[in-house]
């Protein structure tokens, strides 16, 4: 009776892991401060390319598509002009 249920259990473990086809997702960011909303957003977003094509590169993946792509920017120093800007994606391998 003991052998069924250690077979059983065993039987629930192998379900139960995860495939090794099955994708890993990251998000990536791209940040930076600068004045200025639209250099700033730009330079973000930059950045946020370098990081998918180091990811590409790290993964020796032929292709990558960003699902998700978001910038936002907000008041950083406002005497300056100075924004904080954030550009993210979802990638998957």
């Amino acid at each position: 009776m003991s052998r069924h249920f250690a077979a059983a259990l065993a039987a629930c473990f192998l379900l139960a892991a995860p495939a090794t086809g099955a994708p890993f997702c990251k998000t990536l960011k791209g940040e930076w401060v600068g004045i200025g909303t639209d250099s700033t957003r730009q330079e973000a977003e930059s950045r946020l390319d370098k990081e998918i094509a180091s990811w590409r590169e790290r993964y020796k993946l032929t292709s990558v598509k960003p699902k998700g792509r978001k910038v936002g920017c907000q008041m950083y120093i406002k005497a300056l002009d100075e924004y904080f800007c954030t550009a993210e994606a979802v990638v998957c391998r």
